[in-house]
């Protein structure tokens, strides 16, 4: 149960090429050479994949330990290749505006938190895709709450941007207790320098040991 500085690519963004999903880290090919043991570390297994024959998985894959979610510009080798690999639901979630579903959905296997451009007929497959209630809202007044938000199933790190009503809705919506903080060194977009499990976490070069401590309160790991 540890935190890991790491890059990946030679960039300290993992939560743009990275996707913790139930027990399994998506990731693009080859990650496996250079962050390998520190996933197994936080107990996670690598699958490498593509989404749109893009490497940035983060950004458009979001899930929890029941299902997975891609956007509709997936292609069937990938899907097919994704439901052999993973012990998992693999679901399209068919939104013609909003495909980086990574940014847009913050989940955890309690509840989720989604772009307020969803509609409501897309809210509603998300729910029951996920098997949790899904509620539109913003953080810092910004929709895009997938960049702004990590979550566990035992805590969450949000932006100092979210103000009190955003952060207690998180919470409670989310299911565990919210603290802000920032990742790299002061930045508020907390995904793109973090990724993290019920047992540990994956953080960017420049983060903090101030923000390392504070992260692992926030989502109940050792640092």
């Amino acid at each position: 149960m540890v935190v890991f500085r790491v890059k990946i690519f030679g960039s300290y963004n993992l939560g743009v090429y990275l996707r913790a999903v139930g027990p399994y880290l998506l990731a693009p090919p080859n990650a496996s050479q250079v962050i390998g043991e520190e996933v197994e570390e936080i107990g996670l297994r690598i699958v490498e994949t593509s989404i749109y024959d893009s490497r940035m998985l983060g950004i458009f894959l979001t899930g929890n330990s029941r299902s997975l979610l891609v956007p509709p510009i997936v292609s069937e080798g990938e899907i097919r290749y994704l439901r052999e690999k993973l012990n998992l639901e693999v679901h399209v979630l068919p939104s013609a505006r909003l495909t980086a579903l990574g940014n847009d959905i913050v989940v955890n296997d309690y509840g989720a938190l989604v772009h307020p451009l969803f509609t409501d007929d897309e809210v509603d497959l998300i729910s029951k895709f996920l098997g949790v209630k899904a509620i539109k809202g913003r953080i810092g007044g910004v929709p895009v709450v997938g960049s702004l938000v990590v979550v566990n199933n035992k805590g969450c790190l949000i932006s100092p941007s979210a103000d009190d009503a955003e952060l207690r809705g998180a919470s409670e919506i989310l299911g565990v207790e919210c603290l802000r903080g920032t990742v790299n060194d002061g930045v508020g977009y907390i995904r793109l320098g973090l990724v993290a499990s019920d047992s540990g976490a994956l953080v960017g070069y420049p983060t903090t040991p101030m923000e390392i401590e504070n992260l692992a309160e926030a989502l109940n790991i050792e640092p």
